[in-house]
């Protein structure tokens, strides 16, 4: 059981407190700002993509509207994939988690979001919802 509504992402969706969005795959999930809302903006990959969906993408788009509000999260999956997200959050002043190799299928993205030395916890993943609303303050 988490406390946190989560469901693919659509386009135009509007991002709400309390709700995860997962990228739906084979298309990149990005975030705008429109007024006072946050919007989804689900596309295809641009040019030649190594990864789909880019997590990379995703972290770059919310670290530039939610700065240190963010909280990035990395779970298991293959490659360096969220790398530079990560060091993007960090320069905006957000936090990041990663999903620890014991929980891991494959301990790649995790691996390399470590390797960066800016992540600022290392869970298993039975443990990230907990770390996920301690770190947003939801958990007293």
């Amino acid at each position: 059981f988490c406390a946190l509504s989560i469901k693919e992402a659509e386009n135009g969706d509007i991002v709400r407190p309390g709700q995860v969005l997962i990228a739906p795959g084979g298309k990149n999930l990005e975030f705008f700002q429109k007024g006072s809302n946050v919007i989804a903006k689900i596309s295809d990959p641009k040019g030649h993509q190594r990864y789909l969906p880019s997590v990379d993408a995703l972290f770059s788009s919310a670290a530039s509207i939610y700065e240190k509000r963010l909280l990035g999260v990395v779970l298991t999956g293959m490659g360096n994939d969220g790398r530079m997200g990560v060091h993007t959050i960090n320069s905006h002043g957000g936090r990041v988690i990663a999903e620890a190799e014991e929980s891991c299928v494959v301990f790649g993205m995790p691996k390399e979001a470590i390797a960066t030395g800016l992540v600022d916890r290392i869970v298993p993943l039975p443990l990230v919802c907990r770390e996920i609303l301690k770190e947003c303050g939801c958990d007293r």
